[in-house]
């Protein structure tokens, strides 16, 4: 191997190989980097760069590469290996209608509820992200605007609704990645702090009616005719800054 031309030398070494000691693990980095997009729709999961990557076994690569395609963030086209999904705009249009479906449940559990330290939480994230996006750490704040999403999910106090959120935002950002401008999850940001006045307020029915006003609003802001990415070298996405 010390001969292939193929091979990127450098890319990955011990100062900034992604830590991993099983499947688990594994799956996990790779789904943060495609919530944060450092793996687009379309990339190939080739089984030899994710070993080389995280410097662990076959048998764990295959068992995290099963899950994402369990999840449907990626797709196994037979005999031709392991891509993270690029979903269709009927796909995405689905993803939509499933997020405004589940997220007015969350958002009405958390309005009627009404508990200060709920919104304490989620303007804490929100306070983060707009710290972040000021120090243009993009990257972060995206991750952070979907994961408003996700902590709204988790505050709902449901652990299959949240279980469902955390999947569909995850899907979400390869729609984003698709049809958008390279602009993320980045969620209108008054909406975000609208909803958690309305829900302190318990003011529940406009809550879920602006939850899924402001989903929407994220559908209509596609291009769905944008044509797919080209797959990426995973190792150089994978590679934590030196």
């Amino acid at each position: 191997m010390a001969g292939d031309p193929h091979r990127l030398v450098g890319v990955i070494n011990a100062a900034n190989r992604p830590k991993a000691e099983d499947a688990e693990a594994v799956h996990a980095h790779l789904f943060e980097a495609i919530v944060d997009q450092r793996l687009p729709p379309g990339a190939k999961l080739t089984e030899q760069s994710l070993v080389e990557t995280f410097d662990i076994g076959r048998r764990a690569i295959n068992d995290a590469l099963k899950r994402l395609v369990w999840e449907r963030l990626a797709v196994a086209p037979p005999n031709r290996g392991v891509f993270v999904a690029a979903p269709d705009a009927e796909e995405a249009r689905a993803i939509f209608a499933a997020r405004r479906a589940i997220e007015g449940g969350c958002v009405e559990a958390v309005a009627r509820r009404g508990d200060p330290g709920d919104a304490a939480l989620l303007l804490d994230n929100l306070a983060e992200e707009h710290r972040l996006r000021r120090a243009g750490e993009m990257r972060e704040a995206i991750r952070l605007s979907g994961g408003f999403h996700t902590l709204l999910a988790r505050l709902s106090g449901n652990p299959i609704l949240e279980e469902q959120v955390h999947l569909l935002v995850a899907r979400t950002s390869l729609v984003v990645a698709l049809y958008e401008d390279r602009t993320g999850l980045a969620c209108w940001h008054d909406d975000h702090g609208e909803l958690v006045a309305l829900m302190r307020a318990r003011r529940h029915r406009a809550a879920v009616t602006l939850m899924q006003k402001h989903l929407s609003d994220i559908e209509r802001g596609l291009r769905l005719d944008r044509p797919p990415v080209e797959g990426i070298d995973i190792r150089l996405m994978l590679a934590r800054p030196s």
